[in-house]
Formats: C-alpha cells, sequence, structure tokens
C-alpha cells in the first residue's frame, strides 16, 4: 500500500473511533480499496522495465502514477512471459496487462480495453551496410527478410494488416514465440534476417550496445497507439471508467507527453499526424 493510502486508511480508522458505527465501520472503509492484479511482460524495455520485481519504464511510471491517483485502487504487478500474460489475463488471474499493447480486433474483442495510453513511432530496423527499405511495400518489393514475430503482438497484426491490403505486394510474414527486443535485433545486426519493424524506442534500448551500433532505422512509417487490456469483469468494468477518466486528465495536463520524452527518446506527440492517430481506434 503507497504513503497515500496508508493516510487514506489511518484517517478513516480514526474517524471511527468517534462514530457509533465501531470497528465493523472501519472495517467496511478498509475494504473499499480493490486490488487490481497486473501483469507486465519481461524484456520489453524501456516501456517495461523489472527494477526488483517493481514495474520501471514508461508504464512503470505511468502505473504508479495512477495508483497514487486512484486511491479506491491498488495496482499489484506481477512479471512474466507475454504468452502467460494473455494466459493469465484470459483466465481472469490477472485483471490487467501492462505494456505497449497496439489494437488488434480480437484483443479489443475478448478483453476490455481503457483508452490509448500512449504512442508509438514504428520504424524498419535494418543491419548497417545491408539492405534497407523506407516503407513495408519497398520490404515486400525488395522481398527482404522479416525478421519472425511472435503472434502474441501486434507488430504481427500491423504486418497482416498490410499484406490484406496489398494482395500483389505481400511480405513473407513468419510467425515466432516470446523473443525480447534485444535478441530479435542482434539477428538483423548479424545479417540472420533483412529487416525487422518495431518501434523507435525498442531500438534506441539496443542502439549503444555492441550489435546495435550495427544498426540503422528508417523514417517513420507510422503510429500506433497502446492501451491497457483487462480480463472481462464486472470489477474491471467499473476499473476501466475510473482509469479512463484519469488517462483523459493526463493527456490533457501533459503528462503523457512529459513521460514520452523521458522514456521513449523523442516526444511522439509532436509527430505530424499525433493528435489524429492518438486513440483513434476507439472509434472502430
Amino acid at each position: 500500500m503507497n504513503f497515500r493510502k496508508f493516510l487514506t486508511s489511518l484517517t478513516v480508522a480514526g474517524l471511527a473511533t468517534f462514530t457509533l458505527a465501531g470497528p465493523a465501520s472501519n472495517v467496511a472503509k478498509a475494504d473499499s480499496v480493490t486490488t487490481i492484479n497486473v501483469a507486465a511482460p519481461n524484456g520489453n524495455a524501456p516501456y517495461i522495465i523489472n527494477k526488483d520485481g517493481k514495474a520501471g519504464g514508461y508504464y512503470g511510471a505511468l502505473i504508479q502514477k495512477i495508483d497514487k491517483d486512484l486511491p479506491q485502487y491498488e495496482f499489484k504487478t506481477t512479471f512474466t512471459s507475454q504468452n502467460s500474460v494473455f494466459v493469465g489475463l484470459q483466465s481472469g488471474k490477472y485483471d490487467l496487462a501492462l505494456s505497449n499493447f497496439w489494437y488488434n480486433k480480437e484483443r479489443f474483442k475478448n478483453y476490455l480495453h481503457t483508452n490509448a495510453t500512449g504512442l508509438d513511432d514504428l520504424r524498419l530496423v535494418e543491419r548497417k551496410g545491408g539492405k534497407t527499405a523506407d516503407s513495408l511495400a519497398e520490404v515486400a518489393k525488395k522481398k527482404l527478410k522479416l525478421e519472425p514475430v511472435s503472434t502474441d503482438d501486434a507488430r504481427y497484426s500491423v504486418i497482416v494488416n498490410y499484406n490484406n491490403s496489398h494482395p500483389n505486394n505481400k511480405i513473407d510474414l513468419k510467425g515466432i514465440g516470446d523473443q525480447t527486443t534485444g535478441d530479435a535485433l542482434k539477428q538483423i545486426a548479424e545479417g540472420k534476417y533483412d529487416v525487422a519493424i518495431y518501434p523507435y524506442a525498442a531500438y534506441k534500448s539496443v542502439a549503444t550496445t555492441k550489435e546495435g551500433k550495427n544498426l540503422r532505422v528508417s523514417k517513420s512509417i507510422g503510429q500506433e497507439s497502446s492501451y491497457f487490456l483487462l480480463h472481462k469483469s464486472e470489477k474491471n468494468r467499473k476499473a476501466v471508467k475510473a482509469i479512463n477518466k484519469e488517462l483523459t486528465k493526463l493527456y490533457k495536463d501533459g503528462y503523457l507527453e512529459k513521460l514520452t520524452t523521458k522514456y521513449l527518446y523523442e516526444n511522439t506527440f509532436k509527430l505530424p499526424g499525433a493528435s489524429k492517430n492518438f486513440g483513434a481506434e476507439n472509434n472502430k
């Protein structure tokens, strides 16, 4: 329990001693704090960083802010593999999935989702001196070998959507299980694959490593809004309303923009079309 919530409980306990309701009232008030079990995937810096079991990075800072501003909720984070995140979310073991999850028709159907939590700048990552492209159409036309993408990752859907819209100029897309950004980009640097599709911040998180120095990025090829996903339950439907109200406030007062600048290496909210693209999927 954070300090603010401790003070809230302490105040309630103090008031209870001056009412006729007695100890039972104190218990009822203490029970008013609802726990939201949060699942975060390992290996997704700088969006999520496991700091001895506590969430750091962009979404770690964001969930801590939400936790502080919503005293009626307590958010408890557990780190696990991305596959386990979705298995646990589907079963109800976890209430909320914490990461930069982009729009996916099936995900929005199978889970509750919040308003947009961030905006990613999508790029192509390639090996210096290797084959290059500045658009998905070029990747397909030049028949570049795309790094396999986890089928649980929304980047997979980005390529599927492109292929569906361009049946005569498709990208050869192969699925894979869990894979960290570092491992994937290492294979690009070593020349095993020609190109990978990643947010700019994911590339920047490894750019100064030995393998990262052998990489380059394309110009921006698009923007993707991210969302929190939640298990469908009445408790979580109520939580989504409170979280959405908070996210709206944090967007309007510039807090999301400050977090983006601090953690994601650029201010994506200043990119051309950002105001139109941010949260656009909520209208689908």
